[in-house]
């Protein structure tokens, strides 16, 4: 073309001086064509960047609209085609939109014949002043001697000592009224008074009974009640008890759980069980005052659960959330551990084992993997029912084994739910390769791509469940109580409530009335050897309890007499 316009040019009669002038023109007109054609497809890609986060945007809000004002749980009623349909949400879009013409317009119904009220004048509560005397509560009174025969025998009775202490009955509470003797005796010539000798108590110097323990740590732990409802409720029974003593008491009872039973659940947990269900929560703990007394935000703490078989529901406190954290809490186990995805238990499986120990395997759970795709349905994409749908397939195969032996599950699971599996991730791997982009598709398609070796382990085992929704129901205690105390008091607090949580949700395993358990075991503890405390963990008190003096376990006060030790034989496998 340049050429063709040379020859034009000198044919024309045109100078040298203006051919070269035009042919810089051209030059220049080709520099500026490219840089815009540059500059032009830079922009495309911009342009095709911002409609793939404006796209993942109105997936997030889509999602978070249903969590708001959809329904909680992912099934749904009919098919997972509804996912997809549009206008999931018109009743809530109206009333949005009635209430900011209302707002616009002035007319706010929040505000209307509303007037700012003055807040009421703060009284600061009045401190307690010395020991509570119980002896002036108009209450019930249980009257306990408290004798000794020995000093009986070398001198006489001359008085009794009155002692209080408060019991807590179903429905109601009880003054025990203990009186001590106190002998003269005669030594080295002398008279002298002696007094005998307390029934050993777990809390010695307590106000109160271990059965008030017992019901205040199964209202807050076990039913969520906060202790300043606990307090009001006191205070209507003609007993006062503060939210602060009773906080002292549940951290001083959760101590003592924590270093005795709880601690032999672990430990019987990592050496006997063959499968954990795992997973963790946050948690907020209140802050350390500074000197100038100035807010500051809540700590984070994170509690683990950790379902053990069918014998232990297990809380367990730490300050973070991170891999040598979950080695601690998992040193010794050797079985499979089954949770979430989460990069902090991979240590567990990569990591080499202590001498002697075998590597645990990790499980993966179909739950999470479902999730991923009921989002990514939510969010209008089609691709994601068939994902749902396959998985659905895989969930009502294995209900039909769920009253199975592990023995015959498993191979069930080998002839049923083996070739699902496989169906599912041919597809995986198909649908990867079509889906372009970040989006909540390709989220759930990494997911179940990169755990298909943890999911695909229920086949290794009949006793691995598909998901590990037992883990997450047990967190709901934890949630439950965020809801309602906002924060625990300190660190050592948070792992005490632990330790009472493990206590309770392990009743509730085996199906035994927590208070009464906690009320018997608190009575027995003080007398029990170290080296025995798993005889008195939930799945085994109800053979304890036989072995045990009725008599002297109904008692308010008194020995227990331990019976020996019996020896359990484990089964192999």
């Amino acid at each position: 073309m340049r050429l063709v316009f040379v020859e034009q040019a000198i044919e024309s009669g045109a100078s040298l001086q203006h051919l070269q002038q035009c042919l810089a023109v051209i030059a220049t007109l080709r520099e500026q064509v490219a840089t815009l054609e540059g500059r032009n497809e830079s922009l495309e890609n911009k342009l095709s960047m911002l409609q793939s986060t404006l796209n993942n945007y109105v997936a997030e809000n889509d999602l978070l609209k249903r969590r708001l004002f959809g329904t909680k749980s992912e099934r749904t009623n009919t098919s997972e085609f509804q996912l997809v349909l549009k206008g999931l949400f018109p009743e809530a879009q109206e009333l949005q939109k009635q209430y900011e013409q209302m707002l616009c317009s002035g007319n706010d119904p929040e505000r209307e014949g509303s007037e700012p009220k003055p807040e009421p004048e703060k009284k600061p509560r009045p401190k307690p002043k010395g020991r509570r005397d119980l002896s002036v509560l108009d209450l019930p009174r249980i009257n306990v001697d408290i004798d000794d025969p020995e000093l009986a025998k070398q001198g006489r009775l001359i008085d009794r000592e009155q002692s209080f202490e408060l019991l807590r009955f179903p429905g109601c509470l009880k003054v025990l009224v203990k009186h001590t003797a106190v002998y003269e005796l005669a030594r080295q010539g002398q008279k002298t008074l002696v007094t005998a000798s307390q029934p050993r108590r777990l809390f010695a110097r307590s106000l109160c009974n271990e059965s008030v323990y017992a019901w205040i740590a199964n209202e807050k732990f076990g039913l969520g009640v906060p202790l300043y409802r606990l307090e009001q409720k006191l205070e209507l029974q003609q007993a006062s008890i503060d939210r602060g003593t009773m906080c002292r008491y549940m951290e001083e009872l959760g101590g003592t759980l924590g270093a005795t039973v709880v601690h032999a659940m672990f430990e019987d947990a990592r050496t006997h069980c063959h499968v954990l269900s795992t997973d963790a929560t946050g948690a907020s703990i209140q802050p350390v005052r500074t000197a100038d007394k100035r807010r500051q935000a809540c700590d984070k703490g994170h509690f683990f659960t950790v379902v053990a078989d069918c014998d232990h529901v297990l809380y367990h406190y730490t300050r973070s959330h991170t891999s040598k954290a979950v080695s601690e809490l998992f040193a010794g186990f050797s079985g499979y551990l089954q949770s979430d995805a989460a990069s902090v238990y991979d240590i567990l499986e990569r990591g080499p084992p202590g001498e002697g120990e075998k590597p645990l395997q990790l499980v993966g759970c179909w739950a999470h993997c479902r999730r991923y795709f009921f989002e990514a349905a939510v969010t209008k994409h089609p691709a994601a029912v068939e994902g749902l749908r396959q998985i659905r397939d895989i969930f009502a195969a294995e209900a039909k084994f769920a009253k199975l032996d592990a023995v015959a599950r498993l191979s069930q699971r080998q002839h049923v739910i083996a070739p699902l599996f496989d169906r599912f991730f041919a597809w995986v791997e198909h649908a990867r390769q079509a889906e372009p982009g970040r989006t909540k598709l390709t989220q759930a398609l990494g997911y179940a791509s990169n755990q298909q070796k943890e999911l695909r382990r229920v086949l290794l085992d009949g006793r691995l469940a598909l998901d590990n929704n037992r883990s997450e129901r047990a967190l709901r205690r934890i949630v439950v109580g965020r809801k309602n105390w906002l924060f625990y008091g300190s660190d050592v607090h948070a792992e005490g409530a632990a330790a009472i949580f493990t206590v309770l949700a392990s009743c509730r395993l085996h199906r035994i009335e927590p208070e009464t358990y906690l009320r018997e075991v608190l009575r027995v503890l003080a007398y029990w050897p170290s080296d025995r405390y798993i005889e008195l963990a939930p799945n085994r008190w109800q053979a304890t309890r036989s072995r045990l003096d009725p008599a002297q376990l109904a008692a308010h006060l008194g020995e227990i007499a331990v019976p020996p030790k019996v020896e359990l034989v484990w089964a192999a496998g």
